[in-house]
């Protein structure tokens, strides 16, 4: 796919990184870097998306009623604490979009584990 295809609050299916930095992993993920960056780059930032239990307070419940377009196959967590740079080869096809709600609940959560200060704030 082209890296201009991808807009902030995509959700996509990427091959990423295990925690430890050793294998890939297929699985959805949320772009979350902004519109304008992933125009220019070739690199696109990603919050891994998984169907397992809640494990942190920075998880975030992300259901079909939380979609823009798409869906999911089971209800699921956005993981907001761990982060990552994906080579846009690396995505395969976008599968949804969540809803301007989620994305803001979502930068909420980013800016405070990051502690960011935000217009909002």
């Amino acid at each position: 796919m082209n890296s201009s295809n991808f807009e902030q609050g995509d959700i996509v299916v990427a091959q990423v990184l295990f925690s430890e930095q050793i294998g890939l992993k297929t699985r959805p993920a949320l772009v979350i870097s902004n519109t304008k960056y992933n125009k220019k780059s070739e690199d696109i930032i990603l919050l891994k998306i998984t169907s397992q239990s809640k494990r942190t307070t920075y998880d975030i419940n992300l259901n079909n009623k939380d979609l823009e377009n798409g869906e999911l196959t089971k209800p699921s967590m956005i993981m907001i604490d761990n982060p990552v740079t994906t080579y846009r080869g690396m995505i395969s096809t976008k599968i949804g979009k969540i809803t301007n709600t989620k994305l803001k609940e979502v930068k909420k959560k980013l800016s405070e584990l990051y502690e960011l200060q935000t217009k909002n704030n």
